[in-house]
């Protein structure tokens, strides 16, 4: 069942939700308080397009958009958050600024895919009934939006800029990716908070900006950002630590530098495709399960295992609750027994991690296929796919 109703091809739209790398704001681009919008926050109503279509989200708070009184703005569309800026240089005129964005797969049927385009196509604003409405130029249509309930919408990003010391040009096709991390946990995996994933990102130093939820930083813990450069998904620059961010005295502008891959520092040729990563002692994240890709929600954790040679035990998250059991290996044969998981109820998540503990049970044989791993059943049919994920 589609989860929006659209009668006829959707027009311009309001948002642009297309990442775009947060560079440094221009100074034309900068706060200006206007009594109606400042320190305001909303939800989407519905979209009436100039040909008369009109298109309703699903759930109306999934689709929200606050004013700060700085001349920043923070959003949330579906399953991805943001921050980017606003201006007013007259009566019921608005001016948007670029978004940063984390770049989370919605699931089918959400609005984020269709209001793609025309962010900065917004030029007018006014206010009627209590409600907020939004034109775009040329009378491509009209976002209503009705008062946020619970307040202004809180988000937080932290930026940066990458950087490595080599000679190397970045082909097009070059992928920029920063994580930040809780690294509390000395000697566990970290827990992604939010990432960021730049495509074309140009030669270095690369700007990048990710949007966090604010309530997911625990007050005593470490906080840290990694990042990589990956071309045709091999890795071809990494950082070699964890840079401390938000915690403990540490700034929110951080400076990264990123190493080669494989390779001697004097070494400019474009990196070598690495190894196969090792089935044990590797991190795996689930990207697709049962056929379909794994789709995560703001604040949702990443499923994943971990097998340990020495005892012969797997450790990780079902996206929700830690698994813990045991596996045999022999050769390309693989399988798990006793594996057991905390009680945890979470909002998101629960039935891919329902499907994930039965699909670990199912499992008799496995591959590898550079840094990706494939499991397989009994019969030969594919139950999961993961890739390896290097925490430093």
């Amino acid at each position: 069942m589609n989860r929006c109703r659209a009668e006829t091809r959707l027009g311009p739209s309001l948002l642009l939700l297309a990442f775009i790398a947060a560079r440094p704001v221009s100074a034309q681009v900068v706060s200006q308080r206007v009594g109606g919008l400042s320190g305001t926050s909303w939800q989407l109503v519905k979209f009436q397009g100039g040909d008369g279509t009109e298109l309703t989200p699903d759930v109306r708070s999934k689709y929200t958009i606050a004013f700060g009184t700085d001349g920043r703005l923070t959003v949330r569309i579906d399953c991805n958050r943001g921050t980017g800026t606003w201006r007013s240089a007259g009566p019921n005129n608005l001016e948007l600024g670029p978004l940063a964005l984390t770049r989370m797969a919605c699931p089918p049927g959400s609005l984020h895919d269709r209001i793609v385009r025309q962010w900065p196509y917004v030029r007018s604003y006014t206010m009627r009934n209590g409600h907020l409405f939004l034109s775009l130029m040329a009378d491509g249509g009209i976002y209503e939006f009705e008062p946020m309930s619970s307040g202004v919408i809180r988000a937080a990003s932290v930026r940066g800029m990458a950087t490595y010391l080599e000679r190397i040009a970045l082909p097009a096709n070059a992928v920029f990716e920063a994580s930040l991390e809780d690294v509390s946990r000395a000697g566990a995996p970290a827990e992604l908070i939010a990432r960021v994933r730049n495509e074309q990102p140009g030669n270095p130093p690369i700007p990048f900006v990710i949007a966090y939820d604010p309530g997911r930083i625990k007050q005593g813990r470490t906080y840290a950002l990694r990042a990589r450069i990956l071309v045709d998904d091999r890795v071809w620059f990494a950082t070699e630590q964890h840079y401390p961010v938000s915690t403990a005295g540490q700034g929110t502008d951080v400076q990264l530098l990123l190493r080669r891959a494989n390779a001697s520092a004097n070494d400019t040729r474009p990196p070598t495709r690495p190894s196969p990563a090792p089935l044990e002692n590797t991190h795996w994240k689930l990207t697709i399960l049962a056929n379909a890709n794994v789709l995560l929600r703001p604040q949702q954790r990443e499923a994943y295992f971990v097998l340990n040679p020495a005892n012969r035990s797997v450790t990780g998250s079902g996206g929700c609750n830690r698994l813990t059991g045991s596996y045999q290996l022999n050769g390309d044969r693989l399988s798990f027994s006793r594996i057991a998981s905390t009680m945890m109820a979470c909002v998101d998540g629960m039935e891919t991690e329902q499907l994930f503990l039965k699909a670990l049970g199912r499992v008799n044989r496995w591959r590898i296929t550079g840094q990706r791993l494939e499991l397989f059943d009994g019969s030969g049919s594919s139950v999961a796919r993961f890739e390896a994920v290097y925490l430093r």
